[in-house]
C-alpha cells in the first residue's frame, strides 16, 4: 500500500473542522462540535511539526487534543483519511457543508435547505433563491432570501481574495524549516521569507523564499520534493516555482550572498517601495534590480560599475537612509522619513508587558484562570486581564454579576498569593461586555464601574446598516466605563467582512470619550487593522493590542498584533499596554 502524502498541520486542522460542521449540520452536541474546532484551531497554529508528536506518541499534548481526537489525526496522518469522517461523507453532502461558507447562513438553516428543499451545492442554494424558492420555507421569507443571494454574492466576490496571513505566514515557515532538515547544513547558508509575509501584510498573493547556497540544485531539488508540493509549475537551478497542497504558490529563489541585500530588499516589496526605492537610486546616479546597482553615467561613478550588498542595512545606507522595517515598506512617507533620519522606534513584542482582554472557563475559555495566567507569566507578562464574555452574547453562557462577585474572590486569591511569594503579576478584573443590538450594555453600569478593565464588543447584529451600527457603537463607546472598543469592526479574514461600521466617526468619539481601540492580534480577525490603527493615533486615540486568548496557545499570536501596530507606525507610546499596571490603573481612576 502506497503511503499517503505527508499532510501539513493546516490541512489535518482542514479536515477537523469539516467533522466539526458536517456534526452541526446533524445536530449533534454542541459540545463535541466544539471539541473538533477547538483542536483545529490547536493545531493550526501549532509550532511544532504534528509527525514528530505522532511518532513520540505526545499527539495528546497539544491543547483540546484528547484521546478520541488523537486517535483520529493518528489515522489521519497513517492512512490519509479518517474512517468517522468517511462515514460523516455518506451522510452529510460535502455541498451542504460548502453551504456554511455564505455569510448568515447557519448549520441549522443549511440543514432544513437540504432535507426540506433538497438543495445540496451552493449553486443550487442560488438559482433556488433567484426563483424564490426559499421564501416557502417555513421561517423564510423574503428578507431571508434576499439576505442568503447577498451572502452567496459576498462568498463570490472572496474567490478572488488573497490567502489570510494566519495561514500563509505558517505554511512558508514550515517550507524553510523541512528545507533546513533535509538538507546539509553547508547546503544552506542562509534562508528567510520574503514577500507580503514578511511585511506581515493581512492577506498574502503567494508565498517568496530567498535562500543562499553554494549548491542551488540540490536545494531546488529538496525544495520539489517537499510533501507539500503538488505541482511543479518552473524549475531551474535558482528558481522553482510550485503549487502546494494548500492551493498556495510558492517561489523559491537561490542568490550567491554578495546579492542577497538587494535580492531581499526587492523581493520583500511592496511594488510601490521597490518604485520609490528605483526613483531615488536613479536620482543618484544608479539602477536598481534585485542583484544591486549599475551606475548610469549620470552621477559620479562611470557607466556600467557595479555595487553588491551583502546586507540590507549596506544597501539603505549607500542611497542614503536609515534602513527601513519591512513593515513600513508601502511608500506611505517612509522613504523620506529614512533620508532625514527621522524613521519612528517601532513597537516591539518585548514592549508588551500584559494583556487586557483574555477568558478562561468562566465563559468560553478553555482553561482555568490560574492556568491562563500562569501561561502570561511565562511569557513573561506581569499583568493579564480576565474578560470573559458577559450575559448578552448568547452562546458562550457569559458572566452576569453574581458570577463576577464570585470570580472576583479567585482573582483576589490568586494576587494574595502571588503578593505572598514576591511575585511581581498581577490579575486585572475585567469583562469583555456584549454591546446589544439596541447599543446597550450585558451589564449595568454599576456592576462595570467596580472592574479594572472594561472591553465592550460588538459580536451580533453584525449585517445592520452603517447608520444603525454605527449608532450603536458610539453609544458603548460613549459609556464612561467602557475602557476599550474591541475588535471594532466583527470581520474574520477570508470568513466574515467587516460590518459596515463607519470606523473614522467611531475613531473620533473614542479619541474625545478617551476610549481605548483594541488591535486584536488573532490572525483571524487583526481587527483593527494598520491603516485605520494609524489613523486612530493620528486622531488622538491610544490602543491596546490584546489576542483575545481562550487558551494559552493563542497568547502566541502576539506577534501578529505587533506586527499592525508596526504597519501602522505605532511607537511604544500608543499602546497602553506597554505601560506598568500602576500607570494603567492609574490612568483610568
Amino acid at each position: 500500500m502506497t503511503p499517503p502524502s505527508r499532510l501539513t498541520n493546516t490541512e489535518v486542522a482542514a479536515q477537523l473542522r469539516l467533522i466539526a460542521d458536517m456534526l452541526q449540520i446533524k445536530g449533534e452536541n454542541r459540545f463535541r462540535v466544539l471539541a473538533f474546532k477547538n483542536a483545529a484551531e490547536s493545531i493550526e497554529h501549532l509550532g511544532q511539526d504534528l509527525y514528530s508528536l505522532h511518532d513520540a506518541g505526545e499527539l495528546t499534548a497539544i491543547p483540546h487534543v484528547g484521546k478520541g481526537i488523537a486517535a483520529d489525526i493518528s489515522q489521519l496522518l497513517e492512512t490519509g483519511q479518517i474512517d468517522f469522517l468517511e462515514q460523516l461523507k455518506r451522510e452529510v453532502p460535502l455541498g451542504v457543508v460548502e453551504m456554511l461558507k455564505v455569510p448568515d447562513l447557519g448549520p441549522k438553516k443549511a440543514a432544513r435547505l437540504w432535507q426540506e428543499l433538497g438543495i445540496t451545492s451552493i449553486a443550487a442554494l442560488k438559482a433556488a433563491g433567484e426563483a424564490q424558492q426559499l421564501r416557502t420555507l417555513k421561517g423564510f421569507g423574503a428578507k431571508s432570501e434576499q439576505k442568503i443571494l447577498q451572502g452567496i454574492a459576498l462568498l463570490e466576490k472572496r474567490k478572488d481574495e488573497r490567502t489570510p496571513l494566519g495561514v500563509a505566514r505558517p505554511t512558508a515557515l514550515q517550507l524553510i524549516h523541512e528545507l533546513r532538515s533535509v538538507l546539509p547544513a553547508e547546503a544552506l547558508t542562509r534562508i528567510e521569507v520574503a514577500g507580503s509575509v514578511r511585511r506581515w501584510q493581512e492577506t498574502v498573493g503567494d508565498l517568496d523564499i530567498l535562500a543562499i547556497s553554494a549548491q542551488p540544485e540540490t536545494v531546488m531539488a529538496a525544495f520539489q520534493a517537499l510533501p507539500q508540493v503538488v505541482d511543479v509549475a518552473v524549475s531551474g537551478v535558482t528558481k522553482s516555482r510550485v503549487r502546494l497542497i494548500n492551493d498556495m504558490e510558492c517561489d523559491l529563489r537561490v542568490v550567491e550572498a554578495r546579492h542577497w541585500g538587494a535580492a531581499l530588499q526587492y523581493f520583500t516589496g511592496s511594488k510601490e517601495h521597490n518604485v520609490a526605492m528605483r526613483e531615488l537610486a536613479q536620482k543618484l546616479g544608479w539602477r536598481l534590480n534585485e542583484y544591486g546597482l549599475t551606475a548610469t553615467g549620470r552621477g559620479q561613478d562611470p557607466a556600467g560599475m557595479e555595487r553588491f550588498f551583502e546586507t540590507e542595512e549596506a544597501l539603505y545606507a549607500f542611497l542614503g537612509l536609515a534602513w527601513i522595517p519591512p513593515e513600513m515598506r508601502e511608500d506611505r512617507g517612509e522613504v523620506a522619513l529614512a533620508q532625514a533620519r527621522q524613521l519612528p522606534r517601532l513597537l516591539t513584542s518585548t514592549d508588551i508587558l500584559g494583556e487586557l482582554h483574555g477568558h478562561s472557563t468562566w465563559s468560553d475559555g478553555k482553561n482555568t484562570i490560574a492556568e491562563m495566567a500562569e501561561a502570561a507569566r511565562r511569557r513573561g507578562y506581569r499583568y493579564w486581564s480576565v474578560c470573559d464574555h458577559s450575559v448578552g452574547l448568547g452562546i458562550t453562557g457569559g458572566v452576569d454579576a453574581e458570577r463576577l462577585n464570585q470570580q472576583a474572590v479567585e482573582i483576589q486569591q490568586l494576587n494574595a498569593r502571588w503578593r505572598a511569594e514576591g511575585v511581581d503579576f498581577r490579575l486585572l478584573h475585567g469583562i469583555e461586555v456584549e454591546v446589544l443590538a439596541d447599543g446597550a450594555l450585558g451589564l449595568p453600569d454599576e456592576v462595570l464601574a467596580q472592574l479594572d478593565v472594561v472591553v465592550a464588543s460588538i459580536h451580533s447584529s453584525l449585517r445592520q446598516d452603517r447608520e444603525t451600527i454605527t449608532a450603536r457603537c458610539l453609544q458603548a463607546v460613549r459609556n464612561p466605563h467602557v475602557d476599550i472598543l474591541g475588535h471594532p469592526t466583527g470581520r474574520l479574514l477570508g470568513r466574515r467582512p467587516p460590518s459596515a461600521l463607519d470606523v473614522e466617526q467611531v475613531l473620533r468619539a473614542c479619541a474625545e470619550a478617551g476610549t481605548v481601540v483594541e488591535i486584536n492580534a488573532h490572525p483571524s480577525r487583526l481587527d483593527l487593522n494598520d491603516v485605520y490603527a494609524r489613523r486612530a493615533v493620528e486622531l488622538g486615540c491610544k490602543l491596546a493590542i490584546n489576542t483575545d486568548a481562550h487558551s494559552p496557545a493563542d497568547m502566541d499570536m502576539m506577534p501578529y498584533g505587533v506586527a499592525v501596530a508596526r504597519r501602522a507606525w505605532l511607537t511604544p507610546d500608543d499602546v497602553i499596554n506597554t505601560r506598568p499596571v500602576e500607570a494603567l490603573l492609574g490612568a483610568k481612576a
